[in-house]
Parts: structure tokens; C-alpha cells; sequence
């Protein structure tokens, strides 16, 4: 939820407060009072209620913790990465070795990313489940599999 949208459901808040909270002293009500006219800006752009906000932003924090981090190490000439992927998932490839090495999908077109010695990059995994044979093509002999479910 953005800064100002929690100011204006705030200051809104408030205002309709003062505005409830304002009577006669007496505890007589009259039935003459105007009610308060809304303001241009009120009018054309609708603020969400409070619980509203809150529910969107409870929202986007569930959406963000529920979204897995994948991470494939390369270190010692050997890959280390999950068991499995979401589909889509961005998946983070972090180098230890100082040699350069590649991600490369054995299926052509897959997923293919070359890196720089103690370089991190990042590829996005396939979005059709399936297991994934990948090896370094500058290093045949590091093999793994990626398994997307």
C-alpha cells in the first residue's frame, strides 16, 4: 500500500470522525444541519475503506512469501540446486568457482546462461513441468537435472 493512500485513508478517517462527532452541545438535534458535501477530488476518485487497503496489502505479502527461491550453486565444479522448480520460477545462479561456467538445457531452446567467475545471473525455468537434464558446455562433465513440477 503506497504511502500516500494510507495518509488519505488516515486524514479521511479522521474527518469523518470530527464530522460524526460534531453535534449540538445540548444532545438536541435540530434536523436542520446540511449534510457535509463531499469534496471534487472524493468524488471522482473513491478511496478504499480501510480494511480494503489492509486486505490487499495482506494480499501482496502472501503473494511475495509465497513465491519460492530457487538457487542452483555452482562450486567445485559441481552443481547444487533443488529437487524441484515451479513452473516459470526465477531460478538464481550463484558461481563460487573462479572458472566461467553454463546452465545449459540438453532440451534445445530450454534455458541456456553463461557466467563469469564468482558472477550470479538469473534464468526463468521452463513453464511445461518435466524433468530438465542440463550441463555446462564449457565443463561436460558437470551434469544435473532440473526438475520443473
Amino acid at each position: 500500500m503506497s504511502i500516500r493512500r494510507s495518509a488519505a485513508a488516515i486524514v479521511l478517517a479522521a474527518a469523518l470522525t470530527a464530522i460524526t462527532g460534531c453535534g449540538s452541545s445540548g444532545g438536541e438535534t435540530t434536523g436542520d444541519t446540511p449534510a457535509p458535501e463531499a469534496s471534487s477530488t472524493m468524488a471522482a476518485e473513491p478511496q478504499p475503506s480501510a480494511s480494503e487497503s489492509m486486505d490487499a496489502e495482506i494480499g501482496e505479502e502472501m503473494a511475495t512469501s509465497e513465491q519460492e527461491e530457487v538457487v542452483i550453486t555452482v562450486e567445485g565444479f559441481e552443481f547444487d540446486g533443488p529437487e524441484s522448480v515451479s513452473p516459470g520460477a526465477t531460478v538464481t545462479v550463484v558461481n563460487k568457482d573462479s572458472a566461467p561456467h553454463t546452465v545449459t538445457s540438453e532440451e534445445e531452446g530450454a534455458f541456456d546462461v553463461r557466467f563469469e567467475g564468482g558472477e550470479t545471473v538469473t534464468f526463468t525455468a521452463p513453464e511445461e513441468p518435466g524433468e530438465y537434464p542440463y550441463i555446462c558446455t564449457i565443463h561436460p562433465a558437470m551434469m544435473a537435472t532440473l526438475a520443473v513440477e
